[in-house]
């Protein structure tokens, strides 16, 4: 919102004029300013509104339950705030829209499979309060629930990579190799390989921070490392030089997922 109100309306309006402060606006349209703007801002409302959260969930009474049976250092967590992840999705949510360009059809991608996600996990951490146990939900509806999403994440970039983008390709792509190949030398079966590859990805990336999710701050750290890691891949793979240099697949529309990833680093570093 931030990018179409200073950049797409302000600077393409006024950027005829000779005016210091309109010709600044230009810097609106480098993905890295707004990553690290987008960056910024998740810090902030994490920082500023964490405590407050904490508490409030406290004085509601939602905390974390453990089993009798489970190990005594883990009976320590009990009543540990639970639904933080509410904080985290909203800063990184509302850092994205202000800072990214919404016409990107794989930033609405994210923000939507972010937020299904971000439910699951909401109905999960509610069946335990209500339940007054620590099992939520079951094994078996969180994987169907996360399989359902990652075959919609694929249909949509199965749909925009053949009909939207003027180029696109199923062809296997390994980083800093100068070689792309079509899987086992034939070319229908990428998009179903590339299923698996998401469904793989989403599941995995999801169940893992889930089991890692052990002592205080773990599961947040291991995020934060991930994400910065993401940032720079995304931006490297969506700039030219760079993606002709490293020998990458250059997808320019990856430019904008570098600012969702720069929130959520952003986010986690101020929920450690």
């Amino acid at each position: 919102m931030i990018y179409y109100f200073l950049y797409e309306l302000l600077y393409n309006h006024f950027k005829e004029k000779d005016w210091f402060l309109i010709k600044a606006l230009n810097v609106f349209q480098y993905v890295t300013f707004r990553t690290a703007y987008a960056t910024i801002t998740a810090l902030l409302l994490s920082l500023l509104f964490g405590g407050r959260f904490i508490q409030a969930l406290r004085k509601w009474n939602i905390g974390q339950q453990i089993r009798e049976e489970g190990p005594q250092g883990h009976k320590a967590k009990r009543g540990t705030p639970t639904m933080g992840g509410v904080l985290i999705v909203g800063s990184v949510l509302l850092s994205t829209l202000l800072w990214a360009r919404l016409t990107n059809i794989y930033i609405w991608t994210i923000i939507i499979a972010t937020l299904l996600f971000a439910t699951i996990g909401f109905l999960d951490d509610y069946a335990k309060m209500a339940k007054q146990r620590s099992l939520g939900l079951t094994g078996r509806q969180k994987l169907l629930a996360q399989l359902l999403i990652a075959i919609g994440v694929w249909i949509v970039l199965f749909v925009s990579a053949k009909y939207l983008a003027s180029d696109y390709s199923w062809n296997v792509s390994i980083p800093f190799l100068k070689t792309t190949s079509e899987p086992f030398g034939i070319s229908f079966i990428g998009p179903y390989l590339y299923l698996i590859l998401i469904v793989i990805v989403l599941l995995g990336w999801s169940n893992a921070v889930n089991l890692t999710d052990g002592l205080d701050g773990l599961a947040i750290s291991v995020t934060f490392i991930a994400m910065a890691a993401m940032t720079g891949f995304t931006y490297l793979s969506s700039d030219a030089r760079w993606a002709r240099y490293l020998e990458l697949t250059h997808r320019p529309e990856a430019a904008e997922l570098t600012v969702f990833c720069g929130a959520m680093a952003g986010a986690s570093l101020g929920f450690l």
